[in-house]
């Protein structure tokens, strides 16, 4: 049993370490100010460093990364801003969905998506997200089309996506009846609005709304009424990337925590000397490095074809919990400094604590790793 990264995984976090602290932190806290989207410049950046290339095919220049070197790099990613990994994963569900895509639509959307256009994925609804068994949206097949009606909600990158991946009911009642579909933002029908939230204002989370969509039954990625399965392999290996992100931002809080405390005096002496301020530190410092193991673990598990969903439920409501309380530890610790705008750690707070409702609520965690210990005849669900 190997807990180390290899050499290889080294320098990947580490260029993705100096990329992120040069490109990204800069505008982490003006991206929240102003609420502007990014600049062509940067994307072009984004691009050219191959992170949006991780899991793709060969022939579209994909970079054959497992999922734990893709967790490298949202952790490393996180550390700066965590909604620039959005992007990046989404790229990295494009390429697990790649070989069930019509090869037309790979032909057209791969290239696009790699040179850095917004693409959705469009699970969550109005009445139900983690639930995802229980889809309204329908899709109804009249000759060589499916007419899409349904509304989506809490997406990422509304109104600036140009496809959307959208789970839609074809079949009867349950999981079993779900597909999946490609549909281009402007296809005529395709609605969407924005919100404003307490953080996160770069992923322009919204709604789409979906009005006789017309779409070609290519679009339809893999085979119908197997859309569950496709949403439940990206949202599986997704609960660790999300609670990474999380944890990068919370240890480079704790990194700049820790020098602060340490040139900080109060009373003739640093505060770090000061024996609650240490042990805080350290009990933080603990519980992230558990939580990240967490992550590794499940994402290997992954890797390696095995099951991994009690694994990742640990991990991400686990992951997140623990990235909030150490994001919290740090602000306070920085006294009245610390609830300034001009520090980075209320908006980190404020970023990751909607990550706890991400890809399933603490509550629904908790009963998936309930059920593998008991059993579904023992569990609540």
């Amino acid at each position: 049993m190997d807990f180390g990264f290899s050499e290889d995984q080294q320098l990947i976090r580490q260029t993705v370490r100096t990329y992120a602290e040069a490109e990204i932190l800069p505008h982490y806290q003006r991206w929240d100010r102003t609420g502007e989207w990014l600049t062509q410049d940067f994307i072009d950046k984004l691009v050219n460093m191959g992170l949006l290339r991780l899991r793709l095919p060969e022939k579209y220049g994909g970079q054959g990364y497992s999922f734990v070197d893709c967790g490298i790099v949202c952790e490393e990613i996180g550390r700066c801003d965590h909604q620039i990994r959005y992007i990046i994963s989404n790229a990295i569900h494009l390429g697990e969905m790649a070989s069930s895509m019509h090869p037309d639509l790979q032909e057209e959307w791969i290239p696009r998506i790699a040179k850095g256009e917004m693409m959705s994925l469009a699970f969550t609804e109005p009445g139900g997200g983690a639930d995802a068994g229980n889809i309204r949206t329908k899709a109804v097949k009249e000759g060589d089309y499916y007419i899409l009606n349904g509304e989506k909600t809490s997406i990422t990158f509304t109104g600036v996506s140009k496809v959307v991946f959208v789970s839609a009911r074809t079949g009867g009642p349950g999981p079993r009846g779900l597909s999946f579909f490609l549909v281009p933002t402007d296809t005529p029908g395709v609605k969407t609005t924005n919100f404003e939230r307490m953080g996160q204002r770069l992923d322009r989370g919204g709604s789409f709304f979906f009005d006789d969509v017309k779409i070609p039954a290519r679009n339809m990625i893999g085979k119908e009424n197997e859309g569950f399965i496709w949403a439940m392999t990206i949202i599986g290996y997704n609960r660790n990337f999300v609670p990474l992100a999380c944890i990068g931002a919370a240890q480079k809080s704790i990194d700049e925590t820790v020098e602060y405390v340490k040139t900080r005096q109060v009373m003739g002496r640093s505060v770090s000397k000061w024996q609650g301020v240490a042990n805080e530190l350290a009990t933080e410092a603990t519980k992230l490095e558990a939580a990240r193991m967490l992550c590794y673990r499940a994402l290997s598990l992954n890797d390696r074809g095995l099951r991994h969903d009690a694994e990742s439920s640990m991990a991400k409501w686990w992951g997140v919990k623990v990235a909030n309380e150490a994001l919290y530890t740090c602000m306070r610790l920085h006294g009245h400094y610390g609830w300034a705008k001009d520090l980075p750690f209320e908006q980190r707070l404020r970023d990751c604590l909607g990550m706890e409702s991400a890809d399933g609520p603490r509550e629904v965690h908790l009963g998936i790793i309930a059920r593998d210990l008991l059993g579904k005849e023992h569990a609540p669900f």
